[in-house]
């Protein structure tokens, strides 16, 4: 089939059914003050967190393996009943042992998620005879997720402030993720292996190994695990900036202190999404301003660790709505780099090994975000968010510019 573009079938609606669904986790905007309220310090936040990821750590691959040779669309629809386990034992069971497993329960739903939905993406494309359009096709269906999350996000506000407890989101999170389970039972069988693995083929290992090696990949993988941990290890701890900001608004007149904060998160999140919608669906346009593919990745990974610094710093200084808008940028930056990064891994492998590749992607930035969550929290108790913000900001940014010097550096001494 060869068009000159992709088409809008019902394939595609389903896949970004699937983003949507999968974003409406409205417990997102709020789960570190739910933390908090519930007696947790920063540093076992930053545990929790750091111990989701390790599960991650262990299984990741594994689990890549196991959506590539056993089936797509089995592993995801585990990944959801775990989900489901998870929302249900934090609504039920908040105290911090059972939040460990619940935590875990998270963790495991990840990594059985994590690279498999793009890998069929890529392989529905290369059935399609669309793989040339994979940037702007992933770009536009994770448009659709960032609509979840600022659909989720609003919704999650609005119940909040009408009931005064943070809990609720949990409950009412279980319902999308029974109907994306539904809806992932309809994508077609042909999507659980890649296009070009045929069954009982045991080279599939010697060539993933073969394929990891290749340079650019490598460097691919580490910037964009670079970007995506710091991120992931920041990005709860906005929360108590938002909610300081909301109890300095000077409308907000009525309702408790939870209800005000409840309304804020949610209304800032929302526009948040809503910019990182834009930016995700504009991916394609801003990687094609640029005639070397990977000068749009170094550039948005300094502005993003820049923009984390910034954070801090005005943080610091209480100038928080500066500091919010600071910290969007993170967002734009991070949905601006998916689409295209993805694209660019699926250019450095085969489609039949993709949700591998792509858990290996995954690997990676569990490890450096477990340790920067549980680097981020001991800041955060011991100087305060800001302080932190600006300290691991700082750090980061050292080390990739010593690696971007000695990459040069090594590239300049090979052509002499």
């Amino acid at each position: 089939m060869s068009n000159n573009t992709f088409t809008k079938d019902l394939q595609y609606w389903k896949f970004c059914s699937y983003g949507f669904l999968k974003n409406l986790q409205f417990f997102d905007a709020f789960l570190l003050l739910f933390l908090v309220q519930h007696g947790l310090s920063y540093t076992q936040v930053g545990f929790l967190y750091a111990l989701r990821k390790l599960i991650s750590f262990f299984l990741e691959i594994p689990t890549g393996i196991l959506a590539d040779q056993m089936g797509r669309k089995q592993s995801l629809i585990l990944g959801f009943m775990a989900y489901i386990c998870s929302f249900l034992m934090m609504y039920f069971l908040p105290q911090f042992h059972f939040l460990i497993i619940a935590f875990c329960l998270y963790g495991l739903g990840e990594t059985l998620r994590s690279g498999t939905h793009k890998a069929m993406i890529m392989s529905y494309l290369e059935i399609e005879g669309w793989l040339d359009y994979k940037t702007d096709y992933y770009g536009h269906t994770r448009g659709w997720s960032q609509r979840g999350s600022a659909v989720s996000a609003l919704l999650a506000g609005a119940m909040v402030y009408f009931s005064g407890n943070i809990d609720n989101v949990f409950i009412f999170s279980t319902i999308p993720f029974v109907i994306n389970t539904i809806n992932l039972m309809t994508y077609p069988n042909i999507l659980n292996k890649g296009k070009s693995k045929k069954k009982g083929d045991n080279s599939f290992l010697k060539d993933l190994w073969s394929v990891l090696q290749r340079p650019h990949l490598i460097k691919v993988i580490t910037n964009s695990s670079t970007h995506s941990s710091f991120l992931n290890a920041i990005k709860d701890f906005i929360q108590p900036i938002i909610g300081a900001f909301a109890l300095t608004l000077p409308f907000l007149t009525k309702g408790t202190n939870e209800q005000k904060i409840g309304l804020t998160v949610g209304f800032t999140y929302t526009i948040i999404y809503i910019f990182t919608t834009i930016a995700s669906i504009n991916s394609a346009r801003f990687s094609n301003l640029f005639s070397n593919k990977d000068k749009p990745i170094v550039i948005t990974l300094y502005l993003g660790l820049i923009c984390g610094l910034i954070t801090g710093i005005f943080y610091f200084e209480n100038l928080l709505l500066i500091s919010i808008v600071s910290f969007t940028l993170i967002y734009i930056l991070e949905n601006i780099r998916k689409p295209m990064l993805t694209g660019y891994v699926a250019d450095d492998c085969p489609t039949s090994m993709l949700a591998t590749v792509l858990s290996v992607q995954s690997f990676v930035t569990t490890i450096v975000t477990a340790g920067l969550s549980l680097l981020f929290g001991y800041l955060s108790d011991h100087y305060g968010i800001g302080q932190a913000l600006i300290l691991l900001s700082v750090s980061i940014l050292m080390v990739v510019s010593i690696v971007q010097f000695t990459l040069g550096k090594t590239a300049i001494e090979k052509n002499q």
